[in-house]
């Protein structure tokens, strides 16, 4: 599979950052979508290209990567598919990645950092980048900073914890109502984030 990487992007391993971050808490069944929505209003104010990959919950594993992966504007989330963890999705991404002028990854965890370098791509901590994350964040205006409205966290929050139907045994397997489910519910995540760099 190849990933498309656009000019200047920052590739950050999501779970780790949050770990790193003063005002989330991985015991936050909403810290994703709480991430998201303050990695939205930094692109608003930076214009930074982002993809931020997050490990599958124990209770909310995609059967399969398109099920969770979704772009809006320059943001792209991936969630890792339920047999793997997001460090793999990163490692993917950096190995097959034409151009990796420009190309940073986020993380502070040491295997993933070593191997991202050994590949010759720059890697920032999740401690430093949250540190600038919170400078941009609060030289904003009240009414610019990121809010994570009740509805955007609802969606996100299903979108973790609803069951994973069973890998497809066969190369084109019919959809089970889960996995129709589960795709009705990133359709209506699309129109609710559709609408500009801040979330309400």
């Amino acid at each position: 599979m190849l990933f498309i990487i656009r000019v200047m992007p920052l590739l950050i391993d999501g779970h780790n950052l949050i770990g790193h971050s003063p005002d989330l808490s991985l015991s936050d069944p909403n810290d994703e979508a709480k991430l998201i929505a303050r990695l939205k209003a930094y692109i608003a104010r930076t214009g930074r290209e982002i993809t931020v990959v997050f490990d599958p919950g124990p209770d909310s594993d995609p059967v399969s990567f398109d099920y969770g992966r979704f772009r809006e504007g320059r943001l792209e989330v991936i969630y890792a598919q339920a047999w793997r963890k997001a460090d793999d999705v990163i490692r993917d991404i950096v190995g097959e990645v034409k151009d990796r002028r420009g190309l940073i990854v986020v993380t502070s965890d040491g295997a993933l950092a070593n191997f991202t370098r050994q590949c010759g791509v720059r890697v920032r901590s999740s401690a430093e980048f949250e540190r600038e994350l919170r400078r941009t964040l609060n030289a904003m205006p009240d009414d610019e900073k990121p809010v994570a409205g009740a509805a955007e966290v609802s969606a996100w929050a299903e979108i973790f914890k609803e069951p994973a139907p069973p890998k497809p045994q066969s190369s084109a397997p019919q959809l089970t109502p889960q996995e129709r489910k589960r795709l009705r519910r990133m359709a209506q995540l699309k129109k609710q984030v559709r609408g500009g760099g801040k979330l309400r």
